[in-house]
């Protein structure tokens, strides 16, 4: 589709790395060649910029300094002023996306885009933080690309890539290291062995294994699995089908994201009432979805029991 004026939204905290990231993107690679473009600047960070680089650039520095600036008087004084064809926005951190995003704008007027930028050495804080967590579940749960900033060389990405994922399963991840390349290396190590026909998983594994499962399912083919979980419902797709699955917290008690397996047993499906809570053992094997558009593990059924729930219900990735 195309529109009179896209728009690219940047979220994330302050000294987040938005302002880097928007200059870089502005003045080192060709993102405004031929375009007219306007930078809405709504929080002043670290970084400052240069007025006459970005001009160089036939981009305009417009900035705002409150929220209910951003009306549609605004936008129509910046394309009477500036004929924009693209409109970069540095978000205030403190400000919630939904609001800009389902504000007034002009007709062909789009956000076709939205980034967030996150100080990887601050996440575990966000995550663990319940205000702060708010706050990244708006940042994230619907951009379409995250970029955590000043990521530490040799960590384990699983604990960074999973928290997102209980927030946002289709956004691009990139990892930036502290010299400013990107890690893109594919190799890490899981918290338990993967290779073994027979796998037990642990309680405190059942989010790294699901997850695990979804990028990675010909790991998982042919396996004898043991597993706990809740009984969701039944599956609309997968004949005989149910899922077993708990939940992460992705904002607060009241927001929570589903991780799960597909399992199949004509035998149990329909003996089964929600939240029940249950260990199923059986054997895997992989098949295509159409709604995932992928293969996906499948275990089949040989058996199953109650069990008490977990202390603590919700899935962690530490």
């Amino acid at each position: 589709m195309d529109f009179e004026t896209r728009i690219y939204l940047f979220a994330g905290f302050l000294e987040s790395g938005k302002s880097t990231f928007i200059n870089d993107t502005v003045v080192n690679t060709n993102f405004c060649d031929g375009e007219r473009s306007v930078l809405v600047i709504c929080e002043e960070g670290e970084v400052e910029y240069k007025t006459s680089e970005l001009e160089d650039h036939d981009t305009h520095l417009v900035l705002v300094e409150d929220q209910s600036e951003l009306t549609l008087d605004f936008w129509n004084k910046i394309r009477e002023e500036y004929h924009p064809t693209q409109v970069l926005v540095e978000y205030n951190g403190m400000w919630n996306t939904d609001d800009f995003i389902n504000s007034d704008k002009p007709a062909g007027w789009e956000v076709v885009q939205i980034l967030t930028t996150i100080d990887a050495s601050k996440f575990t804080y966000f995550v663990n933080n319940t205000n702060m967590r708010s706050l990244l579940y708006q940042h994230c749960y619907r951009s379409d690309v995250i970029i955590f900033n000043r990521f530490p060389e040799g960590s384990k990405k699983s604990p960074f890539r999973n928290n997102i994922r209980a927030m946002n399963q289709q956004c691009q991840i990139i990892y930036e290291l502290p010299d400013g390349t990107i890690d893109n290396s594919q190799n890490e190590e899981l918290p338990y062995d993967y290779k073994p026909h027979d796998l037990d998983i642990q309680d405190h594994d059942f989010g790294v294994f699901c997850y695990d499962c979804m990028e990675h399912p010909e790991r998982y083919d042919n396996k004898h699995i043991r597993i706990k979980g809740k009984f969701i419902g039944k599956d609309s797709v997968q004949e005989n089908g149910f899922i077993l699955g708990r939940y992460a917290m992705v904002c607060c008690e009241q927001d929570t994201s589903l991780i799960g397996l597909i399992c199949i047993s004509k035998e149990y499906r329909d003996k089964l009432i929600p939240d029940e809570w249950i260990i199923v053992e059986g054997d895997t094997h992989i098949a295509y979805d159409e709604e995932y558009g992928q293969n996906i593990v499948l275990l089949d059924v040989t058996k199953l029991e109650g069990t008490k729930p977990l202390d603590y219900e919700y899935v962690t990735f530490d």
